[in-house]
């Protein structure tokens, strides 16, 4: 089963913190939200490949888990940025993985003036 919803907006937390930071495992999230503010997921970044789980999630409430090394926080601040629409994507049955996508776009689309 796959639940997709579109992303309207979304906010980002940045965290420092310094050597006390360590026991957190998150170095970002990003907040994926509907037009109305509400959320949808998260976007969580990990500073280590250690704290991160086996799977994605969606929970009962119908929130998605999507969760990153902290190395691809660029890229999907690039995807939120530059791209719309961008969706929020969860699959489950044996998959249990989230993912962050666009629509289909025509080839070489590029910038428009």
């Amino acid at each position: 089963m796959a639940f997709i919803e579109e992303i309207k907006k979304y906010d980002v937390a940045y965290y420092g913190g310094g050597k006390n930071a360590t026991a957190y495992p998150y170095r970002a999230i990003i907040g994926l939200r509907r037009a109305d503010g509400s959320l949808i997921g998260g976007a969580y970044f990990h500073r280590d490949a250690a704290t991160m789980p086996n799977t994605d999630e969606q929970t009962s409430s119908g929130y998605v888990w999507c969760h990153y090394a902290w190395e691809n926080f660029s890229q999907i601040m690039d995807l939120l940025r530059n791209e719309k629409p961008a969706f929020v994507r969860y699959v489950a049955g044996g998959w249990h993985l989230a993912s962050i996508t666009t629509s289909i776009e025509p080839v070489g689309e590029g910038e428009h003036p």
